[in-house]
């Protein structure tokens, strides 16, 4: 009978989903997102986020950063538009490890709130969301993630 013996919360652990989150909130000072997207890497996996467009500008959200600068070509520009006038996402009740944000003209200056919840759950226990990877590589089954970019 190990006495250490504790397993991690995983991905797929329900229980962490099932209770409230622990608050994260950031905002991005004035107008920061402008020419380089803005990554927000959470410590533990969310259960929920809000998102707030505090200008106004058009302002992408998207889980990858080629998500959100559509660098693949426009069919792999996966991302969430919210137009300008502090325009709110509703709750998404999505599981992810970071949140990536860009302007939507490319040199427009935009600038965002950010609410999440988070779980018990450690970011580095969670699959990184990306439609990016190509296949296999010497037996190794890369995961991909089609529609998150």
């Amino acid at each position: 009978m190990g006495i250490n013996n504790r397993t991690k919360q995983g991905a797929n652990f329900v229980p962490a989903y099932e209770v409230s989150g622990v608050p994260f909130v950031t905002s991005s000072a004035a107008n920061e997102v402008v020419n380089e997207p803005v990554r927000i890497k959470f410590p533990y996996v969310t259960r929920f986020f809000v998102v707030q467009n505090t200008s106004q500008n058009w302002l992408r959200v998207g889980f990858s950063e080629n998500g959100v600068t559509g660098t693949l070509g426009s069919k792999e520009a996966n991302n969430y538009l919210l137009v300008s006038g502090n325009q709110v996402t509703s709750r998404l009740e999505l599981r992810c490890k970071e949140l990536w944000f860009a302007a939507d003209a490319g040199t427009a200056p935009t600038s965002f709130s950010l609410i999440a919840g988070l779980t018990g759950i450690q970011n580095s226990e969670f699959p990184v969301l990306t439609g990016t990877l190509t296949g296999s590589n010497n037996n190794y089954q890369s995961p991909r993630f089609e529609g998150v970019g």
